[in-house]
């Protein structure tokens, strides 16, 4: 009997446990980031990047670093750039900027989302760098292409 009660406490223990966990963490599933690569301009000898990005997660999120390849135009990679995009609130939108250093705007091809470096969404305990990845949605308005 005292075996029994003893299961039945770390268990309901361990339960409270696991869905304080779940309810606290993330949910960015099915909810959408926009990442638009929507200028690019010389700034001295750099290319500078203007990005706009709108947050349609449902979550603010107080961190967002992306990991952003370019490449020239015989398909080598030119730059790779650890790119601070956050923080964003939830339903705003946001203009970013970062320079290309040492790169002529008009020697990049294509631009790559090559994965999420940091994700942290505020008031919640976990955010999967996946979980940031699947709900981000890439465009561009320049010739150069900005994919996944």
């Amino acid at each position: 009997m005292r075996f029994e009660r003893f299961f039945w406490t770390i268990l309901t223990v361990l339960a409270s446990a696991v869905l304080s966990v779940s309810v606290s963490a993330a949910d960015l599933s099915g909810k959408r980031l926009l990442v638009e690569l929507n200028k690019m301009e010389p700034a001295g000898e750099d290319c500078r990047t203007t990005w706009v990005l709108n947050n349609g997660t449902g979550a603010d999120l107080a961190r967002l670093k992306l990991d952003i390849v370019a490449f020239d135009s015989d398909g080598i990679v030119a730059r790779r750039v650890g790119a601070e995009l956050g923080p964003i609130g939830t339903g705003h939108t946001r203009v970013k900027l970062f320079d290309l250093k040492s790169i002529e705007c008009g020697n990049v091809r294509r631009m790559l989302m090559n994965g999420v470096l940091a994700c942290e969404v505020e008031g919640a305990e976990a955010a999967s760098l996946e979980q940031c990845a699947s709900s981000i949605e890439t465009a561009a308005r320049t010739t150069v292409p900005f994919t996944q």
